[in-house]
């Protein structure tokens, strides 16, 4: 039998209660060795955009998923839905939306200075990663939650919340040995009729998930060093 899940609303209003949190310390030499592997595996994540079509392991896409909830949110009202499609024809209807959009982006609507920043990426309005890779899993905002009488009440610090969640599901699946790349087509209201989600929620990316295909190139790009990017004070 399956259980069905109670409906989660956000404690909102409730009486702060406590409980003790009292995590085991890791030993320094530990914590150091930890740091620096997970320094060195994440810095051969790379994005990519041309996937095999080979099925992955789908438990763990929903384990990095289930990691990706974890993140800390605006009240901890956890504002974010993330829609899991393998079906090949609901991902063909988005890369066609997806398509159509970029298109128009691409013939003028970005703007020369947005192009000519995108130009080393080697991007342009084709995107096949929607149709190629496996599955995708389209990460949904939720601007407000109903109550049980139809009300609507606010959440809080929904973007930033939603971009954390994100940097963590990308985390937790290169570290699970998936590739991963982030798809923002814009406008980007297909994807809610597409899905059929409800109105309170607005897509924030499309991210197709896979293995990269044998003949996979990515850009030669060079990050910022860590002194280019950390201030200590």
């Amino acid at each position: 039998m399956t259980e069905t899940a109670e409906r989660w609303t956000p404690t909102h209003g409730e009486p702060y209660r406590p409980v003790p949190y009292r995590p085991a310390r890791t030993p320094a030499d530990e914590s150091l060795a930890r740091a620096a592997e997970l320094r060195a595996r994440m810095g051969l994540r790379r994005t990519v955009r041309q996937f095999a079509p080979d099925p992955v392991p789908l438990d763990v896409v929903r384990d990095a998923i289930a990691c990706a909830a974890t993140a800390p949110s605006g009240a901890h009202q956890q504002p974010w839905t993330f829609v899991l499609v393998q079906d090949p024809e609901i991902r063909r209807a988005i890369r066609e939306a997806a398509e159509h959009e970029e298109r128009v982006s691409y013939d003028g609507r970005l703007g020369e200075e947005w192009l000519e920043a995108l130009r080393p990426l080697g991007t342009d309005e084709i995107k096949p990663h929607l149709t190629d890779a496996p599955a995708l899993i389209v990460v949904f905002q939720q601007r407000y939650w109903l109550g049980d009488d139809g009300t609507k009440h606010k959440h809080y610090y929904v973007d930033e919340s939603v971009g954390i969640a994100v940097g963590m599901l990308l985390t937790a699946l290169h570290l699970s040995g998936m590739a991963a790349l982030v798809h923002t087509p814009s406008p980007m209201r297909f994807l809610r009729e597409v899905l059929d989600r409800p109105e309170n929620e607005k897509a924030f990316a499309v991210i197709p998930v896979g293995h990269p295909a044998p003949d996979c190139q990515v850009p030669d790009l060079v990050r910022k060093s860590l002194d280019q990017v950390l201030v200590e004070i």
